[in-house]
This record gives structure tokens, C-alpha cells and sequence, in this order.
């Protein structure tokens, strides 16, 4: 048989239980109003709610202007979903390529010209002869050769960079130019040993202005000149459109050709003696 525990309590103790389980029935008596209030407004009824923790009035909309009603179609995407899935796509897109470089043409097309190697200053010489770019492009046609220099030896493996111990200056050579081992191959390690040796305005073939620039080149020098310069090339060739074409002298009338003379009839050829004397006897009989 179990015994009996009498629990005992201090009197701080009574008081501090007292209180809390006073404060529990306010609590619940809080609630249970509440909840009586919230079901006499949905009866149709018009008194105040509470909040269900003390007398509080909560203010109530009865003139609230209905939702709108949405159209059938697709559900409306969540903002976060939405956002998420654009940045997905937007980083699985492909970038787009610009307009295909024509410095790589350009120095491959420069080696087989000159047929030996080119050092980087060269090659800028050349392109701001052959593309008459000014002064201020200087920069921008650098770096721009540098560029395409590196591509073409990095990524297509085209071209190679060969240089003397101990000096700083590079020269660029056809990958063609190579052998097995690494070095050049003779002709080309001539080449290049006096080329390295020799002032760069001194060195080999220098560019010539172009007569006609290619249609490539043209459209470097029209994407790399100042404005300026292209409304001026324009008005010019609007003036010259505009003169009157010169008119072409009227064709002379062909002369004409004498008329033909009748051909002068010749004689009927005589007969033979031989054919008269056998008409003659004939006739005589």
C-alpha cells in the first residue's frame, strides 16, 4: 500500500503559485471572450473584438473594397521563385560574340609578307602605316595586336614568340617556322640573329600605303577614325554626287557607201571553127 506524501510549501512559495495560476485564469478568461466576440460577428452581430489579452479593441473594416478577380491562365509566380529562375537563365546563356577580330589575319598575313620574324613595335609600326591610323590610335592598335597575338599562340597555336637571353624584346614567328627540338629552323635563325642585332627602323621590309585598302581594312580604319573624319569623307562624296553628269556627244550618221557599178558584160565566147563548118555543110545538104 503506497503512503500518503503531503507535499508542504513555504508561505513565498504559496504566494508566488497563487499568482501565476490567477494570472493563467485571467489569461484564459481573456480568450474565451475573444473567441466569443469573433463568433457573434460572424452571427451577424456588431460589438467589438478583442485581441484576447486584455480589453484592446481591434479596428474593423466594414466598407473593405473587394479583391479583384483574376483572370484564368497561368498561376502567378512567387517573387522568389521568379527571381531565382531568371538568374538561372540568365547564367546559362551563352554571351554574345562581337565582330571577328582582323589583327590575327593581319600579323599572319604581315610574317608571310616579310617572311621572317616581326617583333611586337614592328607589327604596331606596320598597322598604323597600312591602316593610316593617327597618332592618338597608337594605344588602341597595341593593344589590340597584343591581343590577337596572344589568341593566335595561346588558343590556335599559329604563331610563337622567340627572344634572345637577356633582352627584353620579342620577336613573333610562324609556327610553320619551328622544328621538333623547339628552335627555328635555319634560314629563320639567321633571320631572326640579324634581325635582333639591327635597329628596328633599319630592319627589312618596311609596309607601303595601300593604293586600295581591303575591305577588311577599311572597316578597321572607318571603326577606329574620329567622327570628324567620317562626316567630311561623307560631304565630299555628297558634293561630288551631286555635279552633273557630263553629257556624251551625239554619234555621227555613218557615212554612206557609193553605189555599186554594174559589172561589164563580157562577150559570149565564140563557137569553134570545127562546130561552123559541120552547121555549114548541114545546111548546104
Amino acid at each position: 500500500m503506497a503512503k500518503k506524501m503531503s507535499v508542504q510549501f513555504k508561505d513565498q512559495e504559496l504566494k508566488y503559485i497563487r499568482s501565476f495560476y490567477e494570472q493563467e485564469r485571467f489569461q484564459l478568461l481573456s480568450r474565451l471572450q475573444h473567441v466569443d466576440q469573433v463568433l457573434s460577428r460572424l452571427s451577424g452581430g456588431q460589438g467589438a473584438i478583442t485581441d484576447g489579452r486584455g480589453s484592446m479593441d481591434i479596428p474593423v473594416v466594414t466598407n473593405a473594397a473587394p479583391l479583384p478577380k483574376r483572370k484564368p491562365g497561368r498561376p502567378r509566380k512567387e517573387p522568389v521563385e521568379a527571381e531565382a529562375k531568371a538568374a538561372v537563365k540568365k547564367a546559362g546563356r551563352p554571351k554574345k560574340r562581337g565582330p571577328k577580330s582582323v589583327w590575327g589575319n593581319f600579323i599572319l598575313r604581315r610574317l608571310r609578307q616579310c617572311d621572317r620574324p616581326l617583333s611586337y613595335a614592328e607589327l604596331v609600326r606596320d598597322a598604323m602605316v597600312m591602316h593610316n591610323l593617327p597618332a592618338t590610335k597608337e594605344k588602341n592598335a597595341k593593344a589590340s595586336i597584343l591581343n590577337a597575338a596572344f589568341r593566335l599562340r595561346t588558343h590556335l597555336s599559329k604563331v610563337d614568340t622567340v627572344g634572345l637571353p637577356g633582352k627584353k624584346e620579342r620577336f613573333l614567328v610562324l609556327s610553320s617556322w619551328m622544328v621538333e627540338g623547339g628552335g627555328l629552323k635555319p634560314s629563320y635563325e639567321k633571320a631572326f640573329l640579324a634581325a635582333a642585332q639591327t635597329p628596328m627602323d633599319d630592319r627589312g621590309r618596311k609596309p607601303r600605303r595601300p593604293s586600295a585598302a581591303s575591305r577588311a581594312e577599311a572597316k578597321v580604319k572607318a571603326r577606329l577614325e574620329p567622327a570628324p573624319a567620317v562626316a567630311e569623307r561623307a560631304s565630299a562624296a555628297t558634293k561630288a554626287a551631286a555635279k552633273p553628269v557630263a553629257k556624251k556627244a551625239a554619234a555621227k550618221p555613218a557615212a554612206k557607201k557609193p553605189a555599186a557599178k554594174p559589172a561589164v558584160k563580157q562577150p559570149a565566147a565564140k563557137k569553134p571553127a570545127v562546130q561552123e563548118a559541120a552547121v555549114a555543110e548541114a545546111v548546104a545538104g
